[in-house]
C-alpha cells in the first residue's frame, strides 16, 4: 500500500475513498446491507443508507464460518477476518472513471457454508487490467444465519430462508445504482460463481424482480439444481432447535445465541456424508423452495422464457466427485448393494440400468470408482446440460464446457475435481501448487479467461452454443 494514492469517487449516493496505485483502483469493505445482527440477525438484507465520505481502504469481515487448515497443494490465499456485519463487497476497476467497462460480480463457493469475497488465491488487480473490466465481490451471509429456514417455527418475519441469496441480489441492486461511477456499465453485468456461489446464481431464475440487474451467467459446477424442499428445511430446522434449546417462536433466545454455538451446531445437523447431503432430501444448507424469496424451481423460471434475452455459460469438472475420496470425505462403497443404494438415492428407478451402463462404459472400476464417476455426473454434469438445454429450448443462448485438467500432483490422483477451473476461469495460476511448472496449464488459463471475459463483453464465449448438435466444448 506504500505506493498506491487515495482516490475518492462520487456515486449517485455517496463518495468512495479508495486506493489507486499502478495496478488500478480498489474500493474495499464497502457496507451495501445493513449489519444482519440484533434485531435484524436470521431476517432478509436491509438496504443501507451510504451518505457523505465511506471509508472503502481495507477489507471488512466475511460471513462466520468454521474455518479449517487447507491442505498444502490448496490454492495459497492471504487469509481474511469473519463476523456477522459482513454484508460489504469489495470492487476492483482499473479506473474509476466514464468508460462503461463490462461489469463482473463473483459469487464465492463454500458448500453454503464458508467462502469470502477476499484472501483468495486471485489477483484482482491483475485480472481487471488484463480484462479492461469491473470486479466486484460481495460477501454474504453462510450456513444456519445464511440459509436456516424459520418461517415454520417463527412467523411470517422469518419466511424467507435463502437470506444468503437474498445478500447477493442487495449487493447486485448496489452494482445497478453505482457501478457506473467505477468504471463500469450497469447494464452489462455478468454473475460468475463457484459451487455454491453458482448455485445461488443459477437460483435468480426462480425470483422475481431480477432480471434487469444481470444479462449473463457463467456458473461453475452449481446449475439450477439442488434446491431444498420446504419439509426437508423444517426437519433440518427443528433439529437445529433442539440442539440449541431454542424453542420455536422465543426470538430472544435465537438472537442471544453465540455465533459460536451456531456454527457447532450447523455442523451436528448436517448429512453424514457429501454424497447423501447432495442428494434430493439431503440435509444440508442451500437454496430453498421457501416460496417467499424463491417463488419457483429455476427450471421453471428458465421455462417461463423470461430470461430469453440473456446468455447461460455452464461448466463442470470430469472427476468432481474424486477429492472427496481422496481424502477421506466419503466412505468407501464395499458392496454392490451400497452402491445401488447410493444410485437410487438420487431417485434413479432403475438403479441397476443406470449401473450396468456405467459398467459398460467403464469396465472393471471398483464399486468406489463407480459410486464417484455416478456422482460427478448425477450432481454436476447432467444437472448442467438440463439446465443449458432448458434455456435453448424456449429460444435463448447457452454454452457448456467440460474441464479434464489432471495435476501431476501423486501421479494425478485428484484427477480434474471440483473447483479445479476456476482460477484457470480467471486467468491466474500464480498461487495454485498444483499448476506449479506445467506450461500447458498457464497456457490453458490464458485461453480459458479470455473466454470469460469475451463473454462477458459480447456474450458469447467463443466456441459452439450448446444447440448445436449438443456442443460441449472440451478443456483442455
Amino acid at each position: 500500500m506504500s505506493d498506491a494514492s487515495i482516490v475518492d469517487v462520487p456515486s449517485r449516493e455517496a463518495i468512495y475513498r479508495g486506493f489507486r496505485d499502478e495496478g488500478g483502483d480498489r474500493f474495499l469493505g464497502i457496507r451495501y446491507a445493513e449489519p444482519p445482527v440484533g434485531a435484524l440477525r436470521f431476517k432478509a438484507p436491509v438496504p443501507v443508507d451510504n451518505r457523505g465520505l465511506v471509508d472503502a481502504t481495507r477489507f471488512r469481515f466475511a460471513p462466520p464460518q468454521a474455518v479449517r487448515r487447507a491442505p498444502d497443494w490448496a490454492p495459497r490465499g492471504d487469509g481474511f477476518e469473519t463476523g456477522e456485519d459482513c454484508l460489504n463487497l469489495n470492487v476492483f476497476t482499473p479506473a474509476a472513471d466514464e468508460a462503461r467497462r463490462p461489469v463482473i460480480v463473483h459469487a464465492f463457493g463454500g458448500g453454503f457454508q464458508s467462502g469470502a469475497a477476499q484472501g483468495s488465491s486471485l489477483n484482482e488487480a491483475e485480472f481487471v487490467r488484463r480484462g479492461d473490466v469491473v470486479l466486484v465481490r460481495p460477501n454474504m451471509r453462510v450456513g444456519a444465519l445464511g440459509f436456516l429456514y424459520l418461517g415454520d417455527a417463527f412467523g411470517p418475519e422469518y419466511a424467507t430462508a435463502n437470506r444468503g441469496m437474498l445478500d447477493f441480489i442487495a449487493a447486485l441492486h448496489w452494482v445497478h445504482d453505482n457501478i457506473a461511477a467505477f468504471g463500469g456499465d450497469p447494464d452489462n453485468v455478468t454473475l460468475v460463481g463457484m459451487s455454491s456461489g453458482a448455485f445461488t446464481i443459477a437460483a435468480l431464475f426462480g425470483v422475481d424482480g431480477v432480471a434487469d440487474l444481470y444479462r449473463r451467467v457463467w456458473l461453475m459446477s452449481g446449475p439450477a439444481s439442488r434446491i431444498i424442499a420446504p419439509e426437508t428445511a423444517i426437519a433440518l430446522t427443528a433439529d437445529f432447535l433442539a440442539r440449541t434449546g431454542v424453542t420455536p417462536g422465543d426470538e430472544t433466545a435465537l438472537r442471544a445465541l453465540p455465533v459460536e454455538t451456531i456454527l457447532a451446531t450447523q455442523d451436528q445437523v448436517l448429512a453424514t456424508h457429501l454424497g447423501e447431503r447432495n442428494a434430493p432430501g439431503g440435509r444440508t444448507f442451500g437454496i430453498v423452495l421457501d416460496g417467499t424469496s424463491l417463488q419457483r424451481h429455476p427450471l421453471d423460471g428458465l421455462a417461463s422464457g423470461r430470461f430469453r434475452d440473456h446468455q447461460i455459460v455452464t461448466g463442470w469438472a470430469r472427476d468432481e466427485a474424486r477429492m472427496w475420496y481422496a481424502f477421506g470425505m466419503m466412505p468407501e462403497v464395499t458392496t454392490r448393494a451400497a452402491l445401488l443404494a447410493s444410485i437410487a438415492r438420487f431417485g434413479s428407478p432403475t438403479a441397476e440400468a443406470s449401473l450396468a451402463a456405467l459398467e459398460a462404459e467403464n469396465p472393471a472400476l471398483t464399486f468406489t470408482q463407480y459410486e464417484e464417476v455416478f456422482l460427478s455426473r448425477a450432481i454436476y454434469r447432467d444437472p448442467a446440460i438440463k439446465t443449458v438445454t432448458a434455456h435453448a429450448e424456449e429460444g435463448g443462448t447457452g454454452f457448456a464446457y467440460e474441464f479434464a485438467w489432471v495435476s501431476s500432483f501423486e501421479g494425478g490422483r485428484l484427477g480434474a475435481a471440483h473447483g479445479f477451473d476456476e482460477p484457470f476461469v480467471f486467468g491466474d495460476l500464480s498461487r495454485i501448487p498444483l499448476a506449479e511448472g506445467d506450461e500447458g496449464a498457464a497456457e490453458l488459463a490464458i485461453r480459458m479467461s479470455g473466454r470469460l471475459l469475451s463473454f462477458a463483453r459480447t456474450g458469447h464465449p467463443g466456441w459452439a452454443p450448446h444447440s448445436s448438435h449438443d456442443h460441449i466444448e472440451l478443456y483442455p
